[in-house]
């Protein structure tokens, strides 16, 4: 009789043990899948949270025009780094070259000053991108 209590108790114990493990990785699961904003924004996802943004993607992260305080910087254009090749309003669908609101052909210059500027020179002038990262 007092076998049977003792396993009774051991296995309850572990039933107990197993049971709490397992929901605090559950809930970082579920946590993750709702913010679902590890690693850079994507395209997707700032088209809609604005569906106004003037972006396309280089060298895989997207980067964005009409950030006030980049308006404010004095940068100097230097080298072409790519050119718009693809122009989509479908998040899903960009790719490296990709933009919604450029036309294709559009070329992409770095500036001198920093890294995550460029700006691209277009008919009614330029237009300075900022890039999106995390962090």
């Amino acid at each position: 009789m007092v076998k049977r209590i003792f396993m009774y108790v051991v296995i309850c114990s572990f039933s107990l043990l197993i049971g709490c493990g397992k929901e605090p990785t559950k809930q970082i699961s579920e946590q993750q899948s709702e913010t679902n904003t590890i690693g850079n924004p994507t395209a997707q996802e700032v088209l809609r949270m604005d569906s106004n943004a003037n972006i396309f993607m280089y060298r895989d992260t997207i980067y964005n025009a009409g950030v006030s305080w980049v308006g404010e910087l004095n940068l100097t254009k230097d080298v072409q780094v790519t050119e718009i090749s693809h122009q989509s309003n479908v998040g899903k669908d960009f790719k490296n070259g990709t933009a919604n609101k450029l036309e294709v052909g559009t070329k992409i210059f770095r500036v001198k000053e920093r890294n995550d500027i460029l700006i691209a020179e277009t008919e009614k002038g330029d237009i300075r991108f900022y890039q999106l990262v995390e962090g």
